[in-house]
């Protein structure tokens, strides 16, 4: 590749909508949105089909451990733990996850971990997705599931649905925004074919972005299109039945049992504040070992089945488990220990390399919370709820701490299980986890179970642009005052900002990089820009510093280059390097 600099004009246009000849940018956006909602329906039936294969074949065809269904399908008796089979469970787990292991480090290494993170960096960061990844991703996450593996399919889903909708909006040449909703409405098209809640889905892809309680709002209407489509796909595959069955009319009781609710939504932030730590310490206590990292997710596959040899409860998703619990057919003693053990499950298969998701394991501990609970602490809380809505509510504040997504996580679990009568109580448990897992995590190192969440749309790249030129438009209105705009602020927002020009005829603010091989690299200020008429130097990015730019300042490689120019001098630098605009957002 051809070493370049690059520099960047700071112009007002937005990026010009790529309008069809027959249909306006809404119209067709919405035609698009079904198809990708067709398309990511597909993938999750797909990929729900490819884990119950891998799951038939190893887990109960190699290992002779057959998990309880969830649903309204029958549930079978409680499987005693001794069965004959389980030496084999650590040969399975460990044989899923080094062929999933090999698959994902050998052709996919972005598809390693939880899907869902990698889907949040493609849209905040803007990251291509390579044509292959999604289908590396599904056949890597079905063998580490089924094989046994703590892991959901949500993130799988997520991230095969958004890379198949990448691979579209680029096939279609899209960009921008546009671009970045129609891979929101591939992810939660996905996951709503997959749980069977699309509005909690579509929700779901507009908040979990986002680490406090901030929304990609203009994307919510078109999310909402594709889940219901997706939805609809399914549901012409398979019947719409719920992922877990309720007894009918189930509610929680009166007014008076909301402060066992309120407890509960207490109980589940700090669990919530617990598992990021524990999942991101375990994934780095992995990244540190001196071993190949196609066999990083062996060893985790080994010891979760070493773990499985005494209790094969914590295999999997736990869905049948939780059916279990719902219908009063497991001990206290049991709910207890796959409380202790779940977490640490999970955090050994997804944190030292294996594909699958955290959502399942996360909103499995919640129910077995609320279920402890229930069956502990039942005859002293107040109002007594029943232990089948304390276990609901629990699904949900579990994870609505972990993942701060409060609002979509409510509507989710009520439509996977139909429990419509516990909203309020659901609504009160996640604002109270939302808050508590917020405070405990305030300066924690790994304060969400999605790494790649940014707190604020100011803080995501895929915005900053439009921020630089609303900020701009604000000064040359005289609504702002360009004394309130620090220095460091100003560069930082330019150093992300699109093409912007400063006023009528002005001069230009421009960005330039400093790549390796540049004419400017390893010169000073002054035998650059000092020596260009017309053209003033503003700062130097190096890395996480800002320095201000003296003449005797040299520029090294990787330097980012703030500087005004007039039209004129602009030229001369276009003639000086090699110039190419700088990608929006």
């Amino acid at each position: 590749m051809a070493n370049r600099a690059t520099v960047s004009v700071l112009m007002f246009q937005q990026d010009p909508p790529q309008v069809g000849p027959l249909f306006g940018p809404t119209s067709r956006l919405v035609l698009l949105c079904v198809l990708v909602g067709v398309v990511g329906g597909l993938a999750a039936v797909a990929f729900e089909f490819l884990v119950d294969l891998a799951q038939h074949l190893l887990l109960e065809g190699v290992a002779g451990y057959h998990p309880p269904d969830s649903g309204t399908s029958p549930t079978p008796a409680p499987i005693i733990p001794l069965f004959p089979q389980r030496w084999w469970l650590p040969v399975v787990t460990t044989l899923g996850a080094l062929v999933g292991g090999w698959l994902v480090f050998r052709w996919a290494p972005e598809a390693e971990g939880h899907g869902t993170d990698a889907a949040l960096a493609t849209y905040h960061h803007g990251r291509s997705v390579r044509a292959h990844v999604p289908f590396i991703k599904a056949i890597a996450s079905a063998l580490t599931i089924g094989s046994g593996g703590v892991a959901g399919r949500e993130g799988p889903t997520a991230q095969i649905s958004a890379g198949l909708g990448s691979l579209l909006t680029r096939r279609l040449k899209l960009r921008g925004q546009e671009r970045r909703i129609l891979m929101l409405c591939a992810m939660a098209a996905g996951l709503s074919a997959m749980f069977q809640a699309p509005l909690g889905m579509a929700i779901f892809a507009v908040e979990i972005l986002y680490s406090g309680m901030v929304f990609e709002g203009e994307a919510l209407i078109y999310t909402v299109i594709s889940a219901v489509t997706a939805f609809a796909v399914r549901s012409l595959i398979f019947d719409a039945e719920p992922l877990f069955a309720l007894p009918p009319d189930l509610t929680y009781g009166s007014a008076s049992a909301l402060p066992a609710f309120a407890l509960l939504g207490v109980v589940a932030g700090l669990l919530g504040a617990v598992l990021p730590g524990l999942f991101y310490r375990t994934r780095d206590l992995f990244a540190r070992l001196p071993l190949p990292r196609t066999l990083k997710p062996a060893i985790g596959g080994l010891l979760v089945g070493l773990v499985a040899l005494a209790e094969p409860r914590i295999l999997g998703t736990g869905y049948g488990w939780v059916q279990l619990a719902l219908e009063h057919r497991v001990a206290l003693g049991t709910l207890v220990l796959l409380l202790l053990l779940k977490g640490p499950m999970m955090s050994l298969t997804i944190g030292s390399g294996g594909a699958g998701g955290v959502f399942a394991p996360t909103i499995v501990l919640g129910a077995i919370l609320g279920a402890a609970v229930g069956e502990g602490l039942g005859p002293w809380l107040p109002g007594a709820p029943p232990t089948d809505a304390l276990m609901v509510v629990g699904m949900a504040a579990v994870f609505a701490g972990a993942a701060r997504t409060p609002i979509s996580t409510l509507i989710m679990v009520v439509e996977m299980t139909r429990g419509y009568g516990l909203i309020v109580p659901a609504m009160l448990a996640n604002v109270l986890a939302f808050l508590v897992q917020s405070a405990v995590t305030v300066h924690a190192r790994y304060p969400t179970l999605y790494e790649n969440q940014v707190p604020t749309r100011e803080e995501s790249p895929a915005h900053r642009g439009v921020f630089v030129r609303r900020a701009i438009q604000m000064m040359e209105e005289g609504a702002l005052d360009p004394r309130d705009l620090t220095l460091p602020r100003l560069v930082h927002l330019l150093s992300y900002g699109k093409p912007v020009r400063l006023g009528q005829g002005g001069g230009l603010l421009v960005s330039l990089e400093i790549a390796e091989g540049s004419p400017f690299a390893g010169r000073t200020v002054a035998d650059t820009i000092g020596t260009r008429e017309g053209t003033t130097a503003v700062a130097v990015l190096r890395a996480d510093d800002l320095l201000i730019p003296r003449g005797p300042t040299e520029l090294l490689s990787g330097d980012q280059l703030i500087a005004l120019a007039t039209p004129e001098a602009y030229e001369g630098l276009l003639g000086a390097v090699t110039v190419s605009p700088q990608a929006a957002g």
